[in-house]
């Protein structure tokens, strides 16, 4: 919860907003309902990545059986220095650990291109597309353990 203040500015940042399916501003209260529900569910997994001290951006994982729904965000002032890939690539590494069947999964508006080119680099395909409140997304996965990978 320390991360509380922090993981809600990203979230309201104009350009996640325009990249989210729900596009409204949350509010601080319902965030940290949300965030508290989400710290005690065993579903969840989440990291908030740093760069020495200063924190760059997160990574959530929602479980559903062998599906991880992902999210990820950098920090505005970070973005395009290629934190996503290596914040992505170590949230894959450690959610695997232990737990070789899970298959990470993100769906992504089709217009937030720099999104799609992570999970791209990353390793992820596109599996489909599906609507998400009357716009199109990309649904991407990321099968089985890719070279590099390690788990226990």
């Amino acid at each position: 919860m320390a991360d509380a203040e922090l993981l809600w500015r990203w979230a309201n940042d104009p350009e996640t907003r325009r990249n989210a399916f729900n596009k409204a501003p949350i509010a601080y209260a319902d965030h940290v309902a949300w965030l508290t529900e989400r710290l005690a569910s065993r579903e969840t997994r989440i990291w908030v990545f740093t760069d020495g001290d200063e924190p760059v951006g997160q990574v959530r994982f929602d479980l559903a059986g062998e599906v991880a729904e992902i999210d990820i965000s950098v920090a505005p002032e970070r973005r395009g220095r290629g934190y996503g890939t290596a914040m992505l690539n170590e949230a894959v590494r450690r959610l695997r650990t232990g737990a070789d069947r899970v298959r990470p999964r993100a769906t992504v508006l089709a217009h937030n291109l720099p999104s799609l080119r992570l999970f791209k680099a990353c390793g992820f395909t596109e599996a489909g597309t599906v609507a998400r409140g009357g716009d199109r997304a990309i649904l991407l996965e990321l099968a089985g353990r890719r070279p590099g990978d390690q788990g226990s």
